[in-house]
């Protein structure tokens, strides 16, 4: 992750509404952007044109990282967030600098890595329900409680794409997961994990 005194020209965060792009595939890799706050979405299209979710990316991380000339996907706000950009070139100069005897420039790297990485792993998973659960411990990881309960703000039909789902399945599955008092939900858009050893095991496709 960058830090603010190697990147002292910018310090104020952009602010980016839901569904707004932040830069799309094959554009060029002119920036890199921290996620401060909200999650962010990779996306990318099909040959047959559909669309599909590659990975989530959560505050702390850093995306579109130069590794290649252009961008290999697109990134939007999947819900309101703020992000800082900074030019690749400072970002490059920055790794030249500190990758001798600071670690958290390719720690960046391997953050961006790790979110496609984990998507693969998830879909490793036999059947909807054990994928279902193992994203909702990965959202553990990423997203702090408040008052108990962690946000799940990402629309339905984002997490069915990732999870290769329909929002259908998502439904039921999160329906189930509250019925078999896994997890709670007092909000659509919150949730609470009450059981995480019985999550863990729904995740590895142990069915009770």
């Amino acid at each position: 992750m960058l830090t603010h005194n190697q990147f002292d020209q910018q310090t104020i965060g952009m602010p980016a509404s839901a569904g707004e792009t932040l830069f799309l595939e094959g554009e060029p890799c002119d920036h890199v952007f921290e996620i401060r706050k909200g999650v962010a979405r990779a996306v990318s299209m099909t040959h047959e044109g559909d669309r599909q979710i590659l990975a989530f990316f959560f505050p702390g991380d850093s995306i579109g990282l130069p590794l290649a000339q252009y961008h290999r996907y697109s990134v939007e706000a999947a819900t309101d967030l703020v992000h800082i950009r900074h030019s690749t070139r400072r970002w490059q100069e920055s790794l030249a600098r500190t990758c001798q005897d600071d670690t958290t420039i390719l720690k960046s790297v391997w953050r961006e890595e790790k979110a496609f990485i984990e998507r693969g792993l998830i879909l490793g998973r036999v059947g909807a329900l054990a994928r279902l659960s193992a994203f909702l411990i990965v959202l553990s990881r990423h997203l702090p409680p408040v008052h108990g309960l962690r946000a799940l703000e990402l629309p339905q039909t984002d997490i069915a794409s990732y999870l290769a789902a329909s929002p259908e399945t998502i439904c039921r599955g999160l329906k189930r997961l509250r019925e078999m008092q896994i997890i709670a939900m007092p909000r659509r858009d919150r949730f609470a994990i009450e059981h995480p050893a019985r999550l863990e095991l729904l995740a590895e496709g142990i069915f009770e």
